[in-house]
């Protein structure tokens, strides 16, 4: 498998796409396992980016292993201050001490934990974000995390004959 969810599909709390609470579509994938859970690379790459969004708290951005997808894992727990991280003004420098930019990661390597930082956050979550372009994790053209992953594993089982338990 190449790809996966970084938790079980029970504790998605936001889909994609969802207008409810919201003044505009949401524009990712959310899931609440419980403050401070370690987060698994939902696939192999290499980290793009760490750092500070006033809306989406402490934000790690990676490319997918074949350089077509960026991932972003928004609202993490800062490693120094957990949830009263405010960025960079309290001196925070990583979400996670172990990653730096340009270093490779593994399927399911920890990413981050679960956290509550940036205006934008209502609770503890992990705010999910997949995009074609590193801009657009941001700001450009999202695609629907969930449908995108299972739709991975899906074909991946197909290739190798497996059934996948969802």
């Amino acid at each position: 498998m190449t790809w996966q969810h970084p938790f079980d599909k029970k504790t998605i709390t936001s889909r994609f796409a969802t207008t409810a609470r919201r003044t505009s579509p949401h524009r990712g994938l959310d899931y609440a396992p419980g403050a401070n859970a370690l987060i698994k690379s939902v696939t192999a790459g290499r980290v793009e980016l760490i750092q500070w969004s006033d809306c989406l708290g402490w934000v790690m951005v990676q490319s997918s292993a074949s350089g077509k997808y960026y991932v972003g894992y928004s609202h993490l727990s800062c490693a120094r201050h957990g949830e009263n991280c405010k960025g960079k003004a309290i001196g925070c420098k990583t979400p996670f001490k172990s990653l730096k930019k340009g270093q490779r990661i593994k399927l399911s390597q920890p990413v981050g934990r679960v956290g509550n930082t940036g205006e934008c956050s209502r609770g503890a979550h992990l705010h999910l974000t997949l995009s074609t372009s590193l801009k657009g994790v941001f700001y450009g053209k999202v695609i629907d995390p969930e449908k995108f992953i299972d739709k991975q594993q899906v074909q991946i089982c197909k290739t190798c004959k497996q059934e996948i338990k969802k």
